[in-house]
Parts: C-alpha cells; structure tokens; sequence
C-alpha cells in the first residue's frame, strides 16, 4: 500500500503571467474555495427539496509577496489596475483580453517536485494593499504586500511522474 505524506503550507510555487517574477517573492498564496449553487424547490409534503442550479461561486485568490527594493512588481499590479480600470484612459474599454492574465500555483510533493497544478483563467487584479513604511522598528524588515485577483474559473491537473 503507498505511503502518502500530508500536504505542507511551504509545498507550492506561484505564477502569474503579467508578473513573472512574482514566482520569486510569493510567500503564500491560496487555492480558493468553491461555491455550488442551489435552489430550494417546494413541495406539497411541506418538505422543500433542494436541488443544484449550476452556478458557481469562487473565493478570491490572495496572494502575499515580498516587495522588491525597485518595487517594480508591486508597480506592475498598480499599473495593471490603473489599466483595466480605464483611470486614465476611457478609451480602452474594449480590451478586455489585455485586462485579464493567466496563473498557474503549483502543488509540490515532500521533494518539492510538481503534483498538481492548479491554472486560474482571466484573472484580474481586484486589490493591491499599501507599503507601509516605518523608522520606529527596531531592525529592518523586509515589506509584505497583499494582493487580490478574482478569475472565471480555475482547473485542478495532476502531473505524472512527480
């Protein structure tokens, strides 16, 4: 019978297509929960039955990263909001294809070799959360930023060989 070790919270490694380097100061990232819908259908027992409708509702994917001394990844969330946004520009309503981006997290086994992968599809950025300076600290700390992307839908693959 095959031994299976229990998934660890370091055992991952996240991509995001429009931010590259991202995969290199991600400390954490979730896999979203999913939401089925339903309807309740009434009966003339006085039982209401409840039956699926076929939506479907997913968590936000959070991810936490380090923010680079040039903040240039940081900058490329802020500019890709500032994009899809239209802040500047109303005349780039109709391009959606360039508003939304690909990512992949990656599920790894106890020797951080791929078992899954998880592709999200047409994510955005939906929240990019402050840089909060500080001199009162008493040493020098590296800064933590949040961001948010909602998505259309994500796909769970297994990968052979891991």
């Amino acid at each position: 019978m095959p031994t299976h070790n229990a998934l660890q919270v370091n055992y991952f490694q996240f991509v995001l297509d429009r931010v590259p380097n991202m995969v290199y100061y991600c400390q954490a990232a979730n896999l979203p929960g999913i939401a089925f819908g339903m309807a309740t259908q009434p009966t003339i027992l006085g039982h209401p039955v409840k039956v699926p409708t076929g939506s479907y509702r997913f968590e936000d994917l959070q991810i936490v990263f380090r923010v680079d001394e040039n903040i240039e990844n940081w900058l490329e969330i802020y500019d890709w909001m500032r994009f899809a946004g239209n802040y500047e520009n109303a005349n780039n309503t109709d391009r959606h294809n360039e508003k939304t981006t690909g990512a992949r997290l990656l599920v790894t086994n106890s020797s951080y070799k791929p078992k899954f992968a998880i592709d999200f599809k047409n994510i955005f950025p939906i929240y990019l959360s402050s840089l909060n300076f500080n001199v009162t600290k008493p040493k020098s700390e590296e800064i933590l930023c949040i961001a948010k992307f909602a998505f259309t839908g994500y796909t769970v693959i297994g990968i052979t060989g891991a």
